[in-house]
């Protein structure tokens, strides 16, 4: 079944507002909790399907406009079932000039002989910033399906202004790689990635540095600054839902400090506004004493030049 997911969201009298939305079966698009209580806009993914069916495809079309914030969630795991053809699901998102998309679904926890490739395309503005994660499961533990999928394929790739700025390839064929072994899943199960792009990454890095200190006893991570303006973490555990709490913090944290950020560059912007206000007003004052000036000099050259036609 193809199915399609619209998301477009700007922002209107200090808010962010649904300006247009499609969604059609299984899927449903609606309000996350109650409208309208906060300046952002929280939407959540719904679905009445019990996951992924063999030649199931999704495309998921976001457009976060210009100073727009959208918080985009999922109802439940994303399970896929056992296929001979496979699926497929594509995400373009863009977001413009000052706005901000946090993106973190649940888990994806793929069944015995599943074919399944997700693509996702995010165009960014210049200084738009981008909160995204996905959560990988080796299958489903208890029913012993661990590591029997057939391949699991999934791409990232990052644009800011029309430029290539960042590239997540991963491709997961248990039946060809040992990747129950060293340097892929070494005796884990769970497998989550946290990408966060901004122009202030590497400040967010910083602050990681100091924060993200404690070591975890069911979670190993690891986390650097893949680029100038893409941070990205790593994550290994045994528990789904501990890692999508654990990128959900993260997230919470990086949209914390974002905020700062545009609050920030809000005042900064204010007081160099102040400032222009201020210079543009010695400019004024500069003018009206040079102006002073050249009419008390005429007036000294138009006496002058009366008296010296009396004394003639």
């Amino acid at each position: 079944m193809d199915s399609k997911i619209v998301l477009n969201v700007a922002r209107e009298e200090g808010r962010s507002r649904l300006k247009e939305s499609y969604h059609n079966a299984p899927y449903k698009l609606t309000h996350y909790g109650a409208a309208g209580l906060t300046d952002h806009l929280e939407m959540i993914i719904m679905s009445a399907s019990p996951g992924i069916m063999d030649t199931d495809y999704l495309h998921i079309d976001v457009h976060v406009k210009e100073e727009a914030q959208l918080k985009l969630f999922t109802q439940s795991f994303n399970k896929l079932h056992p296929m001979k053809t496979g699926a497929g699901q594509h995400t373009d998102v863009h977001v413009n000039a000052g706005g901000v998309f946090h993106y973190i679904p649940h888990p994806v926890t793929p069944f015995k002989d599943s074919i399944f490739k997700a693509s996702n395309h995010i165009h960014l503005a210049e200084d738009a910033v981008l909160m995204w994660g996905d959560i990988i499961s080796v299958g489903r533990i208890h029913m012993k399906e661990a590591f029997e999928f057939n391949r699991l394929h999934t791409q990232t790739k990052i644009f800011r202004n029309g430029k290539l700025s960042f590239i997540d390839n991963q491709l997961m064929s248990p039946k060809s790689q040992p990747i129950q072994k060293m340097l892929f899943f070494e005796g884990y199960t769970h497998q989550a990635t946290f990408l966060f792009s901004a122009l202030f990454a590497q400040e967010l890095k910083q602050e990681l540095d100091e924060i993200l200190t404690v070591e975890y006893n069911d979670i190993s991570y690891g986390f650097t600054q893949a680029s100038t303006d893409v941070v990205i973490l790593r994550a290994l555990g045994t528990d789904g839902e501990l890692l999508y709490d654990f990128l959900h913090m993260l997230g919470q944290l990086c949209w914390d400090f974002t905020q700062h950020k545009l609050s920030e560059k809000k005042e900064n912007s204010m007081v160099r506004s102040i400032e222009k206000e201020k210079e543009k007003e010695k400019e004024k004052e500069k003018e009206k004493e040079k102006e002073s000036v050249r009419k008390s000099s005429r007036k000294v050259v138009e006496t002058g030049a009366i008296e010296g036609v009396k004394y003639a």
